[in-house]
């Protein structure tokens, strides 16, 4: 295929490490070597955290939880500037998905039980692991690989419950476009995640037209900062050439 010959040339002979996957109708149609490869996971793991919830407590979505002081963290998110600390669950899944929200997160975390939510993960998909807070200062990490965060990523789509529509209406209202969904073809409709540490920028999406459903992941590890330009353009290319 001339699209993925062309995907493929976007990514070859980099400075960085990239994983992708890509999907078009719900079978595999590329990955390359590193798909398989073991990456920080930054806040690609929120996916993982709404899955639990849609999948194994979709009854407490109206309940409502009161953020400890310990919950409430800086980097993404506007929780953390707000008075408001009472919250209902829908709404934290809300701002965890569309704003990235940090604190939301970890109120998520909290009442869920963080290792109860990384034993579903471990009991259902290979190479993905939470094991720390948002914002947390720790050795451990939470990570994934780019088949695994798709597994992840497709089950919380094809789902179809109440939590389900919150988390795609999230998806779809997404804040952070910069990425795979920038300059893609206005006849998608998009749903999609982004992740970013200090090394890393992750993306992953899904492109939805009246006859095509495409799902991409694409992870990145860099060690210069130059190069973060490069990466958000060659991200950007992978999106517009899918759905050319």
């Amino acid at each position: 295929m001339e699209q993925i010959a062309k995907i493929q040339e976007q990514i070859e002979n980099k400075p960085w490490k990239t994983a992708i996957t890509i999907y078009k109708n719900g079978k595999s149609i590329f990955e390359n070597s590193l798909a398989n490869t073991t990456y920080k996971s930054a806040s690609l793991i929120k996916l993982a955290i709404a899955l639990y919830i849609q999948e194994v407590k979709p009854q407490t979505i109206n309940n409502e939880i009161t953020l400890s002081i310990k919950n409430v963290v800086g980097g993404a998110g506007i929780i953390n500037r707000l008075s408001i600390k009472t919250w209902k669950i829908r709404d934290l899944i809300d701002l965890m998905l569309s704003l990235s929200d940090n604190s939301a997160t970890n109120a998520l975390l909290s009442y869920y039980h963080l290792d109860t939510i990384n034993s579903f993960l471990q009991q259902n998909f290979q190479n993905i692991s939470l094991n720390r807070f948002l914002m947390e200062k720790s050795t451990k990490e939470n990570t994934c690989t780019a088949n695994s965060i798709m597994n992840v990523f497709q089950r919380l789509l094809n789902d179809n419950n109440e939590v389900n529509q919150i988390i795609l209406n999230s998806l779809k209202h997404q804040t952070v476009r910069n990425k795979l969904v920038a300059y893609s073809n206005p006849k998608f409709e998009t749903f999609n995640k982004t992740g970013e540490l200090l090394h890393e920028q992750h993306d992953i999406a899904r492109f939805k037209s009246q006859n095509e459903v495409i799902d991409c992941c694409v992870l990145t590890n860099y060690q210069n900062q130059e190069d973060y330009e490069g990466i958000l353009n060659m991200i950007q290319n992978i999106g517009k050439i899918l759905t050319q």
